[in-house]
């Protein structure tokens, strides 16, 4: 009895070192793939900056100006990193919200409108609990007005909070645009380990570039 006692404990302990194997190695590997996209989104943005100076030089010698075309977005592109310093989230944002890009941290919903854009509305979904990472998990201590960043290849956007509910997954009108803001909400599941509802914030730009 007592060996069978001894087996069963050695056993336990084994699976418990596993899952802390398991739980390092995927925390490791989220780590990774974020500081990876932030490597991604810096060389973007340097990028966009060396294009927009080059047309501007252009311009200045009396070169034609073509006009600045929106790129095809395509889901996993990184479209601009989240600042929340309330509740420690620097993270970047992929386009996309799929279940594959939000295992691994924050997706833009798609087809909606661009971010900073007055009467328009954008929206960042993610995780609030998940095994390899915090992600949303704290989004439920921010507060009307809570402030927080979005920084894109071209600008960074101040956004403030102004609401927040707690609605069904099909109450989906919630993130829609309102007029004469320029609208972000963040979207995440609710209570924790559950979706049976929806937290959103909603956060409206409070900063002098708010878009036209």
């Amino acid at each position: 009895m007592k060996h069978a006692a001894r087996w069963t404990g050695n056993i336990l302990v084994l699976a418990g070192i596993g899952l802390l194997i398991w739980q390092f190695t995927g925390i490791r590997e989220t780590k990774g793939v974020k500081h990876e996209q932030l490597d991604a989104f810096a060389n973007l943005k340097a990028a966009a900056e060396e294009s927009g100076q080059a047309t501007k030089e252009a311009a200045a010698a009396g070169g034609q100006q073509t006009g600045k075309q929106a790129a095809e977005k395509k889901i996993g592109d990184i479209e601009g990193v989240l600042d929340i310093p309330q509740i420690d989230i620097h993270a970047p944002v992929a386009y996309g919200a799929t279940p594959e890009i939000l295992d691994r941290g924050f997706g833009a919903i798609p087809r909606m409108d661009m971010p900073g854009e007055t009467g328009g509305s954008y929206a960042i979904a993610g995780h609030q609990s998940h095994v390899f990472g915090q992600f949303f998990n704290r989004l439920d201590e921010l507060t009307n007005g809570s402030r927080f960043s979005l920084e894109t290849v071209d600008e960074e956007q101040t956004y403030e909070v102004y609401d927040m509910r707690i609605v069904d997954p099909e109450d989906v009108q919630v993130i829609g645009p309102e007029q004469g803001k320029a609208k972000l909400s963040l979207v995440t599941c609710y209570p924790k380990n559950s979706d049976k509802h929806r937290l959103v914030v909603m956060a409206e730009r409070v900063d002098e570039e708010a878009g036209e």
